[in-house]
């Protein structure tokens, strides 16, 4: 064989490699997000416009009853006089009132495991855990943080970012950046920016949970 036809056959075999090499790089990048995405629970039901948005930017939606997917990252939206009840994998349970947006996330430390999150940009959910004991989940809004207990509350996010925490049965840690208080059963507490929690006060928690009209699956 020729010095000139050796190189081009040398050539020509190492480009099939980096072609190999691309398509084994690009099929495994290009494989959909969700393939590997945590599955943190599901949305088992809704009213109107109930949108989620997965992470690499396609829009899923849930008419009616069923059992949709969600997963780390997803981004959570109602629209006008719409709702919605998710369920997280350890059977805890959040109803979404109308106009409201949510991002789903999670935090793992040592020695304590996998928190979910709630990061609530706006709008109002009613939360029920699940289980005995401290339960594995976080509230956050623009304001202020929700670390939950063995609870049922309601939390409520204004345009300009107040919160106002509704404690139905349980013990909330609610703060800000400027301290945190336990708000407990039948009292409410408000969250504001640049500001210290409120001192819980008795409140009537019946009408805080008066909107959630979407069917709550029975809890052992």
């Amino acid at each position: 064989m020729s010095e000139r036809k050796s190189n081009a056959w040398a050539g020509k075999w190492l480009l099939g490699i980096g072609f190999g090499l691309i398509w084994l790089v690009g099929g495994t990048a290009g494989a959909p997000a969700f393939a590997q995405a945590i599955k943190v629970g599901a949305a088992t039901a809704a009213e109107g416009d109930f949108t989620v948005v997965r992470q690499d930017g396609i829009e899923e939606h849930l008419p009616g009853q069923g059992a949709l997917p969600l997963f780390e990252g997803d981004v959570l939206k109602t629209g006008p006089g719409s709702q919605a009840l998710i369920e997280f994998t350890n059977g805890s349970q959040v109803a979404l009132n109308e106009g409201t947006e949510c991002m789903l996330l999670s935090r793992w430390e040592k020695g304590k495991g996998i928190t979910r999150i709630l990061r609530l940009r706006g709008g109002e959910i009613w939360v029920k855990t699940a289980g005995v004991g401290p339960a594995k989940l976080e509230v956050e809004t623009p304001v202020a943080t929700a670390a939950v207990r063995e609870t049922e509350f309601n939390l409520k996010v204004q345009p300009d970012g107040e919160t106002t925490l509704t404690v139905i049965q349980g013990v909330v840690e609610f703060g800000t950046a400027f301290g945190t208080c336990p708000i407990k059963t039948g009292t409410i507490s408000y969250g504001k920016r640049g500001k210290k929690c409120t001192k819980p006060a008795p409140t009537d928690v019946a009408p805080a949970t008066a909107w959630v009209k979407m069917p709550r699956p029975k809890q052992p």
